[in-house]
């Protein structure tokens, strides 16, 4: 690993180019988050491994299939988002959480009842699964409330705002179907309804409160990460737009005709999905610094990962039967997305780290770069891991081929964990 450096600057940050307008949480509160979303996503990658011969027919709707994908969006996905809204509000808004306590008992309940809930599902222990769905149920409403608390008092609503506005209330309704489908496990009342609320309940969770957060926040952290500014934010105030639209379109019409049901919906948040990528196409090409670091090029990938679901999502939506078809498209958007938000662990965990060990030393004497804190060859070998774990899932997935899909996982699974031993390496910095 390089030595320190007698340049006290940290590199580009979620909160430097910015100037911190309200204090920002406890180290501990987003540490605690990102650490178990790391743990959730091993068990996830894992879980694939396990349910590779599932996927490969197709078997999307399969209790054990749905276990694991809620490893990565509920576990890997929405608890890293919940972590890094805690250090990111405060900057973007400029109002701290309302309550860093509540957080910490969110926290403690969200984790415990979604272990619970996804046991439950790979066992086979169905009161287990509904207990920790309420469980569940209780931590996001808690997280809701939180942050509801927080975005009421914010002395600013640009369009970050109303990102995260929207995201909020599409986890709320992404609750209530979700609910409602932990439910059906125990008492089958949704019936032959069982798959179109699962549709709704997956589109809701990642267009309307995924999409949202990562056009939000997104359009904040990628100028500053790639140092390209002046690009404007037509397209990001589209692409709120359009995604809200199209995940409001879905909640309130899925059960009606087709063209409101399904491809009023699909063009809302396909348009809206394509505005994002337009504009973060614009900032990659107008950066300032050329060369790109591994966290900046794993965020490429994905994003180019989603461009490629956003053209699969068109066959999804016409031909509707095909389970293969349909079980590659969901894995390539969770996977997409997933490798998004690994992505920017290399830059905001080496920032947190720097930020409250390192920089009150500044000035004082030598102290590391943000760059200098983690091994970056170990760092682009974990990225071409996990681009080449997914791309194999899908692969095999669309080939029906189950040997490559748990050989795609197992790529994957050693990408997390050379990612969670670099995080784990990161945590344990401090100054000599």
């Amino acid at each position: 690993m390089p030595g320190p450096s007698l340049d006290t600057r940290p590199a580009a940050s979620p909160i430097d180019p910015l100037g911190v307008t309200a204090p920002p949480p406890p180290f501990r509160l987003p540490g605690e988050h990102f650490a178990a979303a790391l743990v959730f996503l091993a068990l996830g990658s894992v879980g694939l491994v396990v349910v590779a011969p599932e996927l490969a027919v197709g078997a999307y709707p399969s209790v054990r299939v749905i276990g694991v994908t809620h490893l990565f969006t509920l576990g890997w996905i929405t608890t890293s988002i919940m972590g890094a809204l805690y250090q990111f509000v405060p900057v973007a808004l400029g109002r701290s959480i309302r309550s860093v306590r509540l957080a910490h008992w969110t926290f403690a309940i969200y984790g415990a009842g979604l272990s619970l809930f996804v046991g439950g599902l790979l066992v086979g222990r169905t009161a287990a699964a509904l207990v920790g769905a309420l469980a569940l149920a209780v931590g996001v409403g808690l997280f809701l409330t939180n942050l509801g608390a927080t975005l009421a008092r914010a002395p600013r609503r640009d369009v970050t705002w109303w990102a995260l506005a929207g995201a909020a209330f599409f986890l709320l309704l992404t609750l209530i179907v979700g609910l409602a489908l932990a439910t059906n496990l125990w008492s089958g009342f949704l019936g032959e309804h069982r798959f179109l609320a699962l549709g709704v309940h997956l589109h809701l969770a990642l267009g309307g409160w995924v999409g949202l957060v990562i056009v939000g926040v997104g359009h904040r952290l990628l100028p500053m990460f790639l140092l390209s500014h002046g690009v404007g934010e037509a397209p990001v105030r589209w692409a709120v737009g359009l995604i809200a639209s199209g995940a409001g379109a879905l909640a309130m019409f899925h059960h009606a005709s087709e063209p409101l049901s399904r491809w009023g919906p699909a063009l809302l948040m396909g348009a809206g999905l394509a505005c994002f990528l337009v504009q973060a196409a614009r900032l990659y090409r107008n950066r300032v610094r050329r060369s790109l670091d591994p966290g900046m090029r794993l965020a490429a990938v994905a994003l180019a990962l989603l461009a490629v679901g956003l053209v699969l999502a068109g066959p999804v939506v016409v031909g509707g039967g095909d389970p293969r078809l349909a079980t590659a498209y969901v894995a390539l958007i969770v996977g997409g997305i997933s490798l998004f938000v690994a992505a920017h662990y290399y830059k905001i965990v080496p920032f947190l780290v720097w930020y409250h060990r390192f920089g009150p030393l500044a000035g004082r004497g030598p102290v590391p770069r943000v760059s200098e804190l983690y091994h970056a060859p170990t760092a682009y070998g974990a990225a071409v891991l996990l681009t080449l774990g997914v791309v194999g899932v899908v692969s095999g997935v669309l080939l029906g081929h189950g040997t490559v899909v748990r050989t795609a996982a197992g790529v994957l699974t050693a990408g997390v964990g050379l990612e969670a031993l670099q995080m784990l390496g990161l945590a344990r910095r401090r100054p000599a």
